[in-house]
């Protein structure tokens, strides 16, 4: 076990090392990011990972092409890709299955039994599509467990030693994303950014010196909101370098413009729907479309 596996361990953060981490595969060099990625996750958390492809149920065999023909294609892929990660993580744990069904309803299907799933940002087809309204957006909005998307060029060796971030809404602080970031942050011993974005509220007055004051206090107040939220988890992660980001500006904005040079962003979901307390396109979408890094995205199941 490496270290960092015993790491992951003590903290608890893995307690559910049994179940594995699921990757969308669609078979376009775009993907390997998303498998490479998942693949250092099984191997420092000591569970398997199983690679999924889904062949849709509506083609109709022909003499030169078949559902058969694109199975044992989709076969071979998965294999190649489980030969390729073998310098990360064993090949008996990698496990891979070729589903017939949409991409959406087998990834959530298999979500029931996974720890994590794992998508890539684009791609030609398949699971990883462009982010915005397709697979992935409907995946990191339902699964749920988890949900990391990766970028296609990411490389998690060039931000090794990167930040944490982890976009926090003080009025709805919810344990488990809080306590993802901070677990991951203390095994892999990274500084974390704790980011609030907000916009000061429409005050209508006459009088510029109360409208001032107002914003002014509106401000201190969120600022001591979000210190206290955070001041629990100091003192549970005390080794944890912290470092409160507060932003006059979108939540998107805000953790868009902290993710610069982060090697994880980290939200919650709202299991009605929201995110951070913005609706879920205002916020999530503009943070997986644009973000440059893998985020996660993780549902709070009203926690």
């Amino acid at each position: 076990m490496t270290l960092e596996a015993q790491t992951a361990a003590t903290t608890g953060e893995w307690a559910d090392a049994y179940r594995p981490i699921v990757v969308a595969v669609d078979g376009s060099e775009h993907n390997r990011s998303a498998v490479a990625w998942a693949a250092s996750e099984a191997a420092v958390t000591g569970c398997q990972v199983v690679l999924v492809t889904a062949t849709e149920d509506h083609l109709l065999p022909t003499p030169h092409f078949s559902i058969r023909s694109q199975e044992e294609a989709a076969q071979d892929m998965l294999a190649d890709l489980r030969h390729e990660v073998r310098h990360v993580v064993a090949e008996q744990v990698v496990g891979t299955e070729v589903v017939t069904g949409s991409p959406v309803d087998v990834l959530l299907d298999r979500s029931r039994d996974a720890r994590m799933l794992v998508v890539g940002k684009r791609g030609l087809g398949g699971f990883a599509r462009v982010i915005v309204g397709s697979t992935s957006i409907a995946v990191a909005g339902r699964a749920n467990v988890p949900v990391t998307i990766v970028p296609d060029d990411w490389r998690q060796m060039a931000r090794v030693g990167a930040p944490i971030v982890l976009g926090i809404d003080p009025y709805r602080p919810h344990h488990l994303p809080i306590h993802l970031a901070f677990t991951r942050a203390h095994r892999l011993g990274v500084p974390l950014l704790a980011v609030h974005g907000w916009e000061t509220p429409t005050v209508y007055s006459w009088d510029a010196a109360a409208l001032a004051g107002a914003a002014a206090q509106w401000e201190r107040d969120a600022h001591q909101d979000f210190d206290k939220v955070l001041d629990v988890w100091r003192e549970r992660f005390a080794d944890v370098e912290v470092k409160a980001v507060h932003s006059h500006s979108h939540p998107a904005m805000a953790v868009l413009d902290a993710a610069e040079q982060a090697q994880l962003v980290v939200l919650g979901r709202h299991t009605d729907g929201k995110l951070g307390g913005f609706t879920f396109g205002s916020v999530t979408r503009a943070v997986l479309h644009y973000a440059e890094c893998p985020v996660m995205v993780v549902p709070t199941k009203g926690s």
